[in-house]
């Protein structure tokens, strides 16, 4: 079997992982557009603040050991299902009689001037290293970062590590807005605004401007804002430009079924390219997140391999570690029954629906997010024991036991 992988991102690298493990046979060929080995963009701030090369999670002679064809740098211009190939930017074509689409996904910034030169993102390594290429050199004492998202948040706080002056615009009241509840977003701005990041929120960033090169952005206000370094962390939209003319159905993102498979036949597609259904609410959803990639890469891989299985759907979750505080949110933020304990500097929000667990927002203290989050995995009656879920012990011993075990 010659199987075709667009994509070296965690569902690319999981997909190998997993077929490999079941079939020594197949020819698998990677095809990353970046120039690099594979690496975990979550750990991509660890190794700028403290030198570690964690982020190249698989090491770099991961190609050799699971026996790959890794072709870095190389783009993809075409994929033609009905033949059965790819063709590249080079001109070249690739056969394949399994093809798995793991393009990831791009910077969404829904800002006029977002494409002028200065304008920079943290979007993939090459652009991180940009980034900090400029401090570095002395280029970039200030920055203004458009956006408080997840990676907007993690940008401001390596740049802070790194003795940058940052401003930081939110559109929205709250940091974090599709992931963190107000009590666990009010924490998390006081300790980005502790560590000297000026967080300026209902603060809506409208165009990048600058005669041929970005220089400030234009706020709802009318009033610009400069710096040294201008950072789009808006958000992210699947990478699809190579589905043009190849029929692959997709909406926002691609369209799979709970096999992972889209619509043109030997065509898989996993990770931030694609729409799956929540987990929880049904409601189809780019899950852009590393451990949804990992499992999608993982479900992929051992359908190549001959076995039928189902994805159970996407989860959301997110974790914020920079913050001298761990904080970790996972499932909904909303319930029909909330439960929530404050002490020494910890926060527990619990939220419930018919009795089971949908979601929870930890600060301080995330020991029991395992428990929670299989509590919530298994769609588990909390009733026996709900009177625990707010203890600090939750997570430990028996607590466990009695949890996920007699009541499931």
């Amino acid at each position: 079997m010659n199987v075709v992988i667009i994509g070296a991102g965690p569902a690319g690298v999981s997909t190998v992982e997993t077929l490999r493990a079941y079939d020594r046979r197949a020819r698998i060929t990677v095809l990353s557009a970046e120039p690099k080995p594979p690496y975990s963009p979550p750990a991509m701030a660890d190794h700028f603040i403290h030198g570690t090369n964690t982020h190249l999670w698989r090491g770099e002679d991961w190609p050799e050991r699971w026996g790959v064809e890794y072709r870095k740098g190389t783009k993809v211009a075409a994929i033609q299902p009905d033949a059965h190939r790819v063709v590249l930017e080079s001109g070249e074509t690739l056969e394949y009689d399994r093809l798995v689409i793991a393009t990831g996904s791009r910077l969404y910034a829904p800002l006029e001037g977002a494409d002028l030169p200065g304008v920079h993102n943290f979007k993939s390594l090459s652009a991180a290293e940009a980034i900090v290429q400029e401090v570095k050199e002395g280029n970039a004492r200030t920055a203004l970062i458009v956006g408080a998202g997840f990676i907007g948040m993690e940008i401001a706080l390596l740049l802070r590590e790194l003795g940058v002056e940052v401003t930081q615009v939110e559109m929205l009241d709250q940091v974090m807005g599709r992931m963190l509840d107000k009590d666990t977003a009010a924490i998390a701005l006081d300790l980005m605004r502790q560590r000297g990041v000026d967080v300026r929120l209902n603060t809506k960033g409208e165009a990048f401007i600058g005669n041929g090169k970005a220089t400030g952005v234009r706020i709802a206000s009318g009033e610009v804002l400069s710096a040294d370094i201008l950072i789009a962390a808006t958000g992210v939209k699947p990478n699809l430009g190579l589905l043009e003319g190849s029929g692959i159905e997709h909406e926002w993102g691609i369209l799979v079924d709970d096999h992972m498979r889209t619509n043109a036949p030997d065509v898989y597609a996993a990770g931030d390219v694609v729409e799956v259904p929540d987990r929880l609410t049904g409601e189809r959803y780019v899950h852009a997140i590393f451990p949804n990639a990992v499992e999608q890469g993982r479900v992929v891989g051992l359908n190549l391999a001959g076995y039928d299985v189902r994805y159970e759907g996407g989860e959301r979750m997110n974790s914020l570690k920079h913050l001298g505080l761990p904080i970790m949110a996972v499932g909904l933020k909303e319930g029909d029954e909330v439960l929530q304990a404050k002490e020494n500097g910890t926060l527990r929000t619990l939220y419930l629906k018919e009795n089971r667990l949908v979601g929870f927002q930890l600060v301080g203290d995330i020991r029991a997010a395992g428990v929670l989050r299989a509590l919530i995995l298994r769609g588990s009656d909390v009733r026996p024991f709900k009177h625990r879920l707010l203890d600090p012990n939750f997570g430990q011993g028996m607590v466990v036991w009695h949890a996920i075990a007699p009541y499931a």
